[in-house]
C-alpha cells in the first residue's frame, strides 16, 4: 500500500512533466516567430536547386518521425511496458523518498512515465524542426505551418494528464500486491 504523502508525491510528478511539456509547446511558436523574422531577408532559402532535394528529405523524415513516433508510443507506453521497464530507469530525485517494495516500484514507474513522456515530446518536436529548416532553406512557409499544426496537435494529445499518471500509480501498486 502506498503512503497518502508519497502518493501525492508521486501524483505531483506530473507537474514535471507538464512543465517539460509547457517548454516543448512554447518552441513552436518561437520557431514561428523566428522564421517570419528571418524569411524578410530576400536571399535567404533562393537557392532551389538545394531546396527541392531538401524538401523532399525534410519530408521523408518527418514521416519518418510520425511513424517512429506511432510505434515507440505503442511498445513503451502500455502499463505492462513502464512496469516491466521501471528498474531501468534513473529514479527522480523527488522520488528516493519511498517505504517498500510498493512504493518503491511505483517511484520507478512514475519516474519511467515522465522520462518516456520527455522522449515522445522530443520526437514530436522534431517534426517542428524539420519544418523550420523548410521554411529556411527553401521558403516552403506552408509546409512549415503544417508541421508546426501537427507538432501542436500532437503536444496536445500527449499533455500529460492527471488520469494517465494515477493510473500508472495504480497499476504499479496492483502489479505489486499480486506478485
Amino acid at each position: 500500500m502506498i503512503r497518502d504523502e508519497f502518493r501525492k508525491t508521486l501524483l505531483d510528478q506530473r507537474g514535471a512533466a507538464v512543465i517539460l511539456w509547457s517548454g516543448f509547446f512554447i518552441s513552436v511558436p518561437i520557431y514561428i516567430f523566428i522564421a517570419r523574422h528571418l524569411l524578410t531577408n530576400p536571399r535567404l532559402g533562393a537557392n532551389v536547386s538545394v531546396a527541392e532535394p531538401a524538401r523532399l528529405v525534410l519530408w521523408l523524415l518527418a514521416i519518418v518521425d510520425l511513424g517512429y513516433y506511432g510505434y515507440w508510443r505503442k511498445r513503451n507506453f502500455s502499463a505492462d511496458a513502464m512496469i516491466r521497464a521501471a528498474r531501468g530507469t534513473k529514479l527522480l530525485r523527488a522520488l528516493e523518498e519511498f517505504n517498500g517494495a510498493v512504493e518503491k516500484r511505483a517511484a520507478y514507474v512514475v519516474s519511467t512515465y515522465v522520462t518516456r513522456k520527455v522522449v515522445l515530446f522530443a520526437i514530436i518536436e522534431a517534426i517542428a524542426v524539420y519544418g523550420l529548416v523548410l521554411a529556411l532553406v527553401g521558403r516552403f512557409v506552408q509546409d512549415f505551418y503544417l508541421l508546426c499544426a501537427l507538432t501542436l496537435i500532437l503536444l496536445a494529445v500527449e499533455f500529460p494528464s492527471a488520469r494517465s499518471i494515477t493510473a500508472m500509480v495504480d497499476a504499479a501498486e496492483h502489479e505489486t500486491a499480486t506478485q
